[in-house]
């Protein structure tokens, strides 16, 4: 009795897999890409968290300008116009307050001069997004300019309008290797055919004696 249901049984297995569809019919093929699938998964998940983790330094990567700058006069070339104007002594006392707000900045000058009746303070925000943005201007009114992080370096490119002609300047800055300077760049276009480079100094106000 016992052998004759055991046959009976495998008889219907037969016939229960003999009606099941083609497609439907569990095959080697499919075992193995399921395992792989199962196997693949983790590694997929594991290489998404490590992408994220791998992106987020570069979403930090501008350098930290914020603190409280002083403009050292002595390593600093005047900003008198003309090129003879960049040899004059500097004696302006400037005082840079910089703050960050995720990728912009909001930059608090404040300049000081025995030809001053006092302070002059004044506020740029610069917007990163390499788009025109007017913003004040340091002989008042003021200027369109775009400004940009190119890697470790922040570009502010305007033209300021002067009763000799039109100045293209683009303005580079970055932080020295220790992070205790500022160092700025200013290369202006005039109409001569060899541009008029001056450099900023700024120290942590810290650091001043």
């Amino acid at each position: 009795m016992e052998a004759a249901s055991n046959i009976a049984d495998a008889a219907t297995s037969k016939e229960t897999l003999m009606r099941t569809p083609v497609h439907t019919r569990p095959t080697s093929t499919g075992r193995r890409a399921r395992a792989a699938a199962a196997f693949t998964a983790p590694l997929v998940a594991a290489s998404l968290v490590i992408a994220a983790f791998a992106a987020a330094p570069l979403l930090a990567a501008n350098p930290d300008f914020a603190g409280v700058w002083q403009l050292d006069n002595e390593r600093s070339d005047s900003l008198a116009p003309g090129r003879a104007g960049r040899e004059r002594p500097n004696t302006l006392d400037l005082e840079l307050d910089i703050a960050l707000t995720g990728e912009d900045l909001v930059m608090n000058y404040t300049m000081r001069n025995e030809n001053l009746p006092g302070p002059v303070q004044f506020t740029q925000h610069l917007i990163t997004d390499g788009k025109p943005a007017e913003m004040p201007d340091f002989q008042g009114g003021t200027r369109t300019a775009r400004v940009k992080w190119r890697k470790d370096r922040l570009s502010v490119s305007y033209t300021r309008v002067t009763p000799f002609g039109d100045l293209d300047i683009t303005e580079t800055w970055q932080l020295s290797k220790d992070g205790s300077e500022l160092q700025v760049k200013l290369h202006t276009r005039t109409q001569s055919p060899r541009p008029d480079i001056r450099e900023l100094i700024y120290v942590r106000a810290t650091n001043v004696q």
